[in-house]
């Protein structure tokens, strides 16, 4: 009997390395390394590269919420809390309470981090024009804008997720009062004093 041989070649690819080349893991992935070059850059200007996020939104518009600031970046109101807490210990930021909503506490930019602006932009652009050094123009042109669809459907995907779980969370209400409604109405139909 001969035994049959598969053709030579590659082998096949399972489920993982399918997924390591899905769009949305190398979008992730490269996010990562994006990240952690920019903030070994900023980091080596004694700024956490994690408060890149906070002082780039805070440098757009300060003064917002902590509210604003947590959906801006996308982040859960504790998180970005405990980051301001440290910011503020390192004269990065300092926090206010509003004068007419004092539920409302407004972050606002030191001194110390609006110098820090123009050095720490210059860096944001050379590591950008870094990381595209060996892209040609017209295909950064054509990233750029299917990276910009690929945002707005997930942003829309979100949008309507959220939208789905709070009208879910309404509806689950809804249901809940109608029912402690109607608990006393039972009650009083079916017990009867003896």
């Amino acid at each position: 009997m001969s035994k049959k041989h598969s053709p030579p070649g590659p082998k096949p690819t399972s489920g993982s390395d399918d997924f390591d080349k899905s769009i949305g893991y190398l979008i992730a992935d490269t996010a990562r390394f994006v990240k952690r070059s920019l903030y070994i850059r900023i980091g080596q200007h004694g700024v956490r590269g994690a408060y890149w996020q906070v002082l780039h939104s805070l440098w757009q518009e300060d003064g917002v919420t902590q509210r604003e600031l947590s959906n801006r970046l996308g982040l859960t109101e504790p998180s970005v809390l405990e980051m301001l807490r440290a910011m503020e210990r390192e004269g990065l930021v300092r926090r206010e309470r509003d004068m007419v909503d004092r539920r409302k506490t407004g972050v606002y930019l030191t001194d110390t981090a609006k110098k820090l602006e123009t050095k720490l932009m210059k860096i944001a652009e050379a590591n950008g024009a870094m990381m595209t050094r060996h892209v040609s123009r017209a295909d950064e042109a054509k990233l750029r804008q299917v990276l910009q669809i690929i945002r707005q459907t997930l942003a829309d995907d979100v949008d309507a997720l959220v939208a789905g779980q709070q009208s879910a969370k309404a509806l689950a209400l809804i249901k809940t009062q109608k029912l402690e409604t109607a608990v006393p109405n039972i009650k009083k139909r079916g017990v009867r004093g003896t």
